[in-house]
């Protein structure tokens, strides 16, 4: 029976390492370039400076959100554009304060982006930068490549968000059980 124990405490503090080894931070909308928590501390772009030509996505100019999720920690998170990797940032973003204890993430962070700010017109294409710091001795990096669009809906986006549709499916569906 004790070896079941031993096995199950085991277990457990296995599953505690393996969390802990992952990311903290996620750059999950624009699409980040990419995520390892050994080089996440590396400027500009994390150890991902080469550009992801696969996930450049249309960002509008300004009116625009990038989403940010975090597992813990307590510091200021912010967005800046460069044409680049290789060239200056300007931040696009206010500074968002982060404060997340142990144990109690992920939470998503959405904040509002005017790339404008850094000069930027439509059909630039640029990089994305999410950058946070603890102000002590902690700082990490990830990058989105994007294409600067008209922040007015484009023809690509649908007529409705998918909780427009939901709720049309769940109202029609209803009404036909009902009768």
């Amino acid at each position: 029976m004790n070896i079941l124990k031993n096995f199950a405490a085991f277990f457990v503090l296995f599953l505690v390492l393996i969390s802990s080894a992952n990311a903290h931070m996620k750059f999950d909308n624009p699409p980040f370039r990419g995520d390892n928590e050994d080089t996440m501390p590396q400027p500009p772009c994390g150890g991902f400076n080469d550009v992801n030509s696969t996930a450049i996505t249309p960002f509008p100019v300004n009116e625009g959100q990038a989403t940010t999720e975090f597992e813990d920690g307590t510091g200021i998170l912010i967005y800046s554009y460069a044409p680049n990797s290789n060239s200056t940032f300007t931040p696009v973003s206010d500074n968002v304060q982060i404060s997340i204890p142990d144990g109690t993430g992920p939470k998503p962070f959405t904040t509002p982006i005017d790339l404008s700010k850094a000069g930027a017109k439509v059909g630039d294409q640029g990089v994305l930068q999410a950058y946070f710091t603890d102000g002590k001795n902690m700082t990490w990096y990830q990058c989105a490549d994007i294409t600067v669009v008209n922040p007015l809906k484009n023809e690509a986006s649908p007529f409705a968000d998918t909780s427009e549709v939901t709720f049309f499916v769940i109202a029609l569906a209803s009404l036909i059980i009902a009768f």
